[in-house]
């Protein structure tokens, strides 16, 4: 399951005004999830929410720049661009759940275990850095062993050491892999909706009041 236009833009609005309660409400009734995996999914959306340039446009907008906006070209050139990555985004955001769906098809199971964790450092706007981890799987298909790292990665670990997770894979090239969690399957869907929204909006926006 994942969340349609207006839902996402609603979830946008609850992390802007600072509802991260409510944005876990709201995810645990739209998308089945228990209360830890909405918290953890809220607070991984609400810190690049937060670091969005469109998060920042609507702040600026807010404390005084109505004005600025109206008495500038500058306003629809700004709107133009922030619409053109929205739907650039919103466009990613749909191929990604086409494509997960048509894998998932004619994808056959197998049981992956978690062997170690690949590790980055991805920087904040303060200057720090922060350590981020992504899960390494192994599972064996038809006698043979595969590994596979997964594209979600956070500030700490999502799975255990040594747990074990269905594994999606394609049967004539098993190395392509798909973790049938709600992290892998749905997260940078869910990430790239809210975001596409709030360029959208946030394009929209200045071409308003402009």
């Amino acid at each position: 399951m994942t969340l349609s236009l207006d839902q996402q833009k609603h979830l946008e609005a609850l992390l802007i005004a600072g509802e991260e309660l409510e944005a876990v409400r709201y995810l645990q009734d739209t998308l089945g999830l228990s209360a830890e995996e909405a918290l953890q999914l809220t607070e991984k959306l609400d810190k690049t929410v937060e670091q969005s340039p469109a998060a920042a446009m609507f702040k600026t907008m807010k404390h005084g720049s109505k004005h600025m906006m109206k008495d500038s070209k500058i306003g629809k050139w700004i709107g133009g661009v922030f619409m053109f990555f929205g739907l650039v985004m919103l466009s990613v955001c749909i191929y990604i759940f086409y494509s997960n769906y048509k894998f998932a098809q004619n994808a056959v199971s197998v049981n992956g275990k978690v062997i170690g964790f690949d590790t980055h450092y991805s920087s904040d706007d303060d200057g720090g850095s922060t350590l981020m981890y992504s899960s390494i799987f192994k599972y064996e298909y038809q006698g043979q062993e595969y590994e596979h790292t997964s594209d979600v990665s956070s500030s700490s670990p999502d799975y255990d050491e040594g747990e074990e997770v269905e594994i999606l894979i394609d049967p004539e090239k098993p190395s392509k892999a798909l973790v049938n969690e709600f992290w892998d399957r749905w997260f940078i869907i869910v990430l790239m909706g809210i975001m596409g929204s709030m360029f959208t909006g946030g394009g929209l926006m200045a071409f308003k009041l402009s």
